[in-house]
């Protein structure tokens, strides 16, 4: 075992995202090219993803060659510091293949006691959202604060879909009963975007049937830096919410609002 202060592995996580962000926005609107698919034939990972994740477990190996690494695309390493690294390469996959500018990097260092660092890194709008466990987050220099929102009903929500269509039509359910008791619902196509914007304010809550670590430990650690709260659920079926993510004074109400809209998705199957 061994330690690593937050800022450095902060340091680490932002050099190796800005890497991989370069390699992506080389790539970005060009020909598409290594696609295929994964868990569905709408779940699609391109050369742009493998690469980037090249660029940065090549990065992390190079700085931390002891630590663990988990990466979307297939890469890990156990390791044998107890640190390990989460790694999104590009989040927003389909956004990218379609030339819709709403994609980014995300990386989080956690160690046994969970995310220590994390850097989500939107490269075309330079966008830089960082935070440490017990320092706080940021965008760019700035610090971040969760929105104030105090009335679930002028919440902007943001959320998203699996790949698999069985679980989407549930998820339209359960969408069914929520949008009608919030102020509006976005569906932007990258988690990770997402939750950063709910740490800086953009969003006033977020949910989502996440399962993956690199798809939500980013920015789980940002959002509670930020002074937001999270619910992290451990649900049995995957079409449920996984991630909720909030300003602090709505997060009971949007729980519970979310209970009962599972509930009643679930008792309208035919």
């Amino acid at each position: 075992m061994s330690s690593l202060p937050a800022a450095d592995a902060l340091a680490i996580g932002v050099e190796a995202a800005r890497a991989a962000g370069a390699v992506l926005v080389e790539r970005f609107g060009g020909p598409v090219s290594g696609l295929r698919s994964k868990s569905s034939a709408t779940d699609l990972v391109s050369e742009a993803d493998e690469r980037a994740e090249h660029t940065i477990v090549g990065y992390l190996r190079a700085r931390r060659p002891d630590d663990g690494i988990i990466a979307e695309e297939g890469s890990e390493a156990s390791g044998r510091t107890g640190l390990r690294w989460y790694v999104d390469p590009l989040d927003g996959t389909i956004n990218f293949l379609y030339g819709i500018p709403h994609w980014c990097v995300a990386i989080c260092c956690a160690d046994a006691q969970g995310p220590l660092a994390a850097a989500i890194y939107d490269p075309l709008r330079d966008e830089l959202f960082s935070g440490m466990r017990g320092a706080g987050a940021w965008l760019n220099d700035v610090p971040l604060r969760a929105n104030g929102k105090n009335d679930l009903a002028s919440a902007l929500v943001g959320t998203g879909f699996a790949y698999i269509a069985s679980s989407r039509r549930m998820q339209g359910r359960i969408l069914a009963s929520v949008i009608g008791e919030v102020r509006d619902i976005r569906r932007n196509g990258s988690a990770s975007l997402d939750l950063a914007w709910t740490a800086a304010g953009r969003f006033d809550a977020y949910f989502e049937s996440v399962d993956q670590p690199w798809d939500w430990m980013a920015g789980t650690l940002l959002v509670r830096e930020a002074g937001g709260r999270v619910t992290e659920l451990t649900p049995a079926d995957p079409a449920l919410p996984r991630i909720i993510a909030s300003a602090p004074a709505i997060h009971d109400a949007l729980n519970r609002l979310l209970e009962r809209a599972v509930h009643k998705a679930q008792n309208s199957i035919d």
